[in-house]
């Protein structure tokens, strides 16, 4: 199994199976945000306004708890889980592994995610300064940072034989085929 896993990490990961991966895993994302949506819309036609009186930093913390921590969550509790792949991942026959194609350890696929989702969180603290019409001198270089991070993330996913995107070279992860 170790030697099938490495035979993997030194040829060229396929891009298809990563992409069907983001795919299926955008989905579940998409189904909670949908959730959010149903709970908090119909709020605000109703007069209610969770965010106001809270501050930047308030509404930073409740953004983060809403919408980064849950999908934080899924996509760790996959990743260091049984299985150590997301449902996406499982789906596309994909596994998270270490460089030398152990297991990794949670700590490991925390920081992994809080790293891939770093540019989310970015441009969330960004949108939410400018459309408050606060701190644009601080909203810019979070908008900035969102764009520059995704765009190296996917540049190195892109052009790197491995596929290793900014997430995994900074713990040493890869994404493989399933043995």
């Amino acid at each position: 199994m170790l030697n099938e896993l490495r035979k993997t990490q030194v040829g060229r990961a396929a891009l298809r199976p990563r992409l069907v991966a983001v795919g299926w895993d955008y989905l579940v994302i998409v189904v909670w945000l949908a959730l959010l949506a149903v709970v908090f819309v119909p709020l605000y036609l109703a007069g209610v306004r969770p965010f106001d009186g809270l501050g930047m930093v308030g509404s930073d913390l409740l953004i983060t708890g809403l919408s980064m921590l849950p999908v934080g969550a899924y996509l760790t509790i996959g990743e260091a889980g049984r299985h150590h792949a997301t449902w996406g991942k499982r789906r596309a026959g994909l596994v998270v592994v270490t460089t030398r194609g152990k297991r990794p350890s949670a700590v490991r696929i925390v920081v992994r995610n809080v790293v891939k989702l770093l540019p989310w969180q970015c441009a969330h603290m960004a949108v939410s300064r400018l459309a408050g019409g606060h701190e644009e001198g601080i909203a810019m270089p979070l908008l900035i940072a969102s764009y520059a991070l995704a765009g190296v993330s996917i540049a190195l996913l892109l052009v790197r034989r491995d596929r290793a995107a900014l997430h995994d070279l900074v713990v040493a992860t890869r994404v493989v085929p399933s043995p």
